[in-house]
């Protein structure tokens, strides 16, 4: 099965290192000094699909970004070039949130120049975090903007911004099938099992029929090995 690979990205204290924490599991320092994040951090990750993916968390973006910062910290910026979907943390508490949004598109447009092309064009998912830090009318106002609101702290909204990344992985997408696969195959029943999301299981004989929804890739394979019986 193909893994994804996505990054977090944002601007100094918007929380990256608390959600890539909440995500992960991992015990990354979370602090709001200035590039407290100075190494890439990649962890492995369960999505609902039950497809894995990596994550990494990236330093945090500052506006004006100097080439000798650039040359400094490549190898985190490189992760960014190699991410198939950008996670873009906001602070939403914070009163120069738009501010900070267009400093971060910069800071893309100027890594674009300096390394690979297209980065300004991956796939996006903006995260609107601390929403904790809300009021329940600013909360509501959050969600006439289309975008994912989450705490990072708490935990909130965790579960729709799992959902929205596995959407986001054109690469490799999800897809809905209808599998016959036979009992003896235990291989292919295993892979299933442990890649796919099973809808319903019926028996008829030594045959399961299993309405699945998962990777596009790992269901080729299967039927593939199954000479295309579905």
């Amino acid at each position: 099965m193909k893994s994804g690979f996505v990054a977090i990205l944002g601007r100094p204290n918007a929380g990256k290192s608390t959600l890539f924490n909440r995500l992960t599991g991992a015990g990354v320092l979370a602090s709001s000094r200035m590039f407290a994040t100075l190494d890439p951090k990649l962890r492995a990750l369960e999505l609902p699909s039950r497809r894995r993916i990596l994550l990494s968390d990236t330093v945090g973006f500052i506006r004006n970004l100097p080439h000798t910062l650039v040359t400094s910290f490549r190898a985190t910026l490189e992760e960014v070039e190699r991410a198939e979907v950008l996670l873009h943390v906001r602070d939403a508490s914070s009163a120069y949130g738009e501010e900070q949004k267009v400093q971060v598109e910069k800071v893309l447009g100027e890594l674009e120049v300096l390394g690979e092309a297209g980065i300004l064009a991956k796939p996006r998912i903006e995260v609107l975090n601390k929403i904790d830090l809300l009021t329940a009318e600013e909360r509501a106002g959050l969600g006439m903007r289309g975008m994912v609101s989450v705490s990072a702290q708490s935990g909130e909204g965790i579960d729709r911004l799992l959902h929205a990344i596995d959407e986001a992985l054109v690469a490799d997408p999800l897809v809905d099938a209808e599998l016959v696969v036979p009992q003896a195959e235990g291989a292919a029943l295993a892979a299933i099992e442990a890649g796919m999301v099973i809808h319903s299981r019926t028996f008829d004989g030594d045959l399961v029929h299993l309405s699945v929804r998962g990777p596009a890739s790992l269901v080729g394979r299967i039927r593939q090995g199954l000479g295309n019986r579905d």
